[in-house]
């Protein structure tokens, strides 16, 4: 699990705009872009990087692609931080 290419997909406002509506249940393309005041072709170019980072897992079911978030990568940024923040003390 690469962290840095975690913080990078976090880093943007958008992506965690759809981490958040994710961590409600799946969504499709089409209802993550109705979200967004960005263009449908920027929502897919974020999941992209969501994807890459192992943030998210689409699934194409009939004529729409279902995204759902993943916990792993986030568990780790959690792990990270608590590890920071117990050391500090």
């Amino acid at each position: 699990m690469n962290l840095e290419q975690i913080f990078v997909a976090l880093a943007d406002g958008s992506r965690r705009a759809i981490l958040q509506r994710l961590s409600y249940g799946p969504a499709t393309t089409g209802q993550l872009a109705e979200l967004l005041p960005v263009s449908r072709p920027a929502v897919s170019q974020h999941l992209k990087v969501l994807q890459d980072a192992g943030l998210i897992e689409t699934e194409q079911r009939g004529r729409h692609r279902w995204h759902r978030v993943v916990a792993a990568p986030l568990t780790a940024v959690a792990a990270w931080a608590t590890d920071l923040t117990t050391r500090s003390v």
